[in-house]
């Protein structure tokens, strides 16, 4: 089974419970961080935005409240497009929601002001494909993933207190292997400037740069032609 496969398949298992078991596998820290992606990617007053991986759309949500022309949400799993979709009709802010793989945006250039990922960009298959993607359909790119803390002491004392977590992930969402993918993912992806390197290889955009949340357990990176404001 490749990686794309992998990935889809345990997104459609999970959809379901997704929502709670990223609140408590981080605490409810994920929304706070979450926001944090969203005040940086408005700083350009966007009016139109593109959220990969958008998962139940919560992100997606958000951006609509300022953003006054369209925004959409892509995931390639359809599990959690359906449950973007059942939201989307108890929320006011209307997003629009469809199935699509990040490696192939069925979207000409610049189609929109920007484009947001969150956890997702450590599960595409081919990770320059994908970044190459996100650049060509937007004006800037704005990511957030899990990352090593740069404090190596935190690093082996976060990723230890995760390994215990995994048993009752494994109890409430019936796909231990979803987690242990999770801490697996998150020990071996590039970070800081290492992925900032891989975003420059893959992207034409004049700035970049990152700032690491909560010690580095992720990292906010962002690409764009313009200073922030």
């Amino acid at each position: 089974m490749s990686k794309a496969q992998f990935i889809r398949l345990m997104f459609n298992d999970i959809s379901p419970k997704y929502d709670l078991l990223n609140d408590v596998l981080s605490l409810g820290t994920h929304r706070l961080w979450k926001k944090k992606l969203i005040r940086l990617s408005l700083q350009d007053k966007p009016v139109s935005a593109l959220d990969c991986a958008t998962g139940t759309g919560d992100i997606a949500f958000e951006l609509k409240k300022n953003c006054p022309g369209s925004v959409m949400g892509i995931d390639f799993s359809q599990g959690m497009i359906d449950q973007a979709i059942e939201r989307s009709k108890r929320n006011p802010h209307q997003v629009e929601f469809r199935v699509a793989d990040i490696e192939k945006l069925p979207f000409t250039d610049k189609s929109f002001d920007i484009t947001t990922i969150s956890f997702g960009i450590r599960n595409v298959e081919n990770l320059d494909q994908g970044l190459k993607e996100l650049g060509r359909v937007a004006r800037g790119v704005y990511i957030l993933e899990f990352g090593r803390p740069q404090n190596n002491l935190f690093k082996k004392l976060y990723f230890g207190l995760l390994k215990l977590y995994v048993p009752l992930f494994g109890l409430v969402s019936k796909r231990k292997d979803a987690y242990e993918y999770l801490i697996s993912s998150s020990e071996a992806f590039p970070s800081g400037e290492e992925f900032v390197s891989i975003m420059k290889k893959n992207m034409s955009f004049k700035i970049f740069g990152y700032t690491p949340v909560f010690g580095g357990i992720a990292y906010i990176y962002y690409a764009r032609n313009e200073e922030l404001l």
